[in-house]
């Protein structure tokens, strides 16, 4: 067990080691390491970390919380990606509302955001039709793979034309063209 960890996260942090470095201190049980570096040091390697806790089978509460406690500092394009990847996009459920609540406009928010609402089926087909922030490149092929119409309506609002027509090809959607 390390009892300074400074020396370890910068050489870890410099060198791209993030996977590592959380799984040596979550086998070593030291969670506030982890904590503290992305609070104090890097929340920009949120979604490594995030992912190597999924990995890990960590508890949910306590990632729930890390992610809240550096949500406005973090890439929400790369920790979407990163939950995504593992199937628990639920997870971003709370920090997502809450960016939304602080006016946050930003189009990686919200396409994070539609696809919870699309994963977890919460009034998806009303967000996708009344929100205008959202990347429908982005949501348009999740939505697919969960329901075809979703992904119809994120299109369409996008004007993604192409997308759009394969789409509805794909799945025999001839009355929507």
């Amino acid at each position: 067990k390390v009892r300074d960890p400074r020396p370890l996260i910068n050489v870890c942090d410099r060198f791209g080691y993030i996977e590592e470095m959380t799984r040596y201190f979550m086998k070593n049980g030291q969670w506030k390491f982890v904590e503290g570096f992305l609070q104090r040091i890097n929340p920009n390697r949120t979604p490594q970390v995030v992912g190597v806790l999924l990995d890990l089978d960590y508890k949910e509460d306590a990632i729930k919380k890390l992610i809240l406690s550096v949500k406005n500092t973090t890439p929400i394009a790369e920790l979407v990606a990163e939950v995504q990847k593992r199937g628990r996009i639920k997870i971003l459920l709370e920090m997502l509302e809450s960016k939304v609540a602080d006016g946050v406009t930003d189009a990686d928010v919200h396409s994070g955001l539609a696809m919870v609402y699309t994963d977890l089926n919460i009034n998806a087909e009303h967000f996708l039709l009344t929100n205008v922030y959202y990347d429908s490149r982005v949501v348009g092929p999740f939505c697919e793979k969960r329901d075809p119409y979703l992904a119809y309506v994120a299109y369409r609002r996008g004007i993604c034309d192409n997308e759009l027509f394969e789409l509805c090809l794909r799945h025999q959607l001839y009355k929507e063209l």
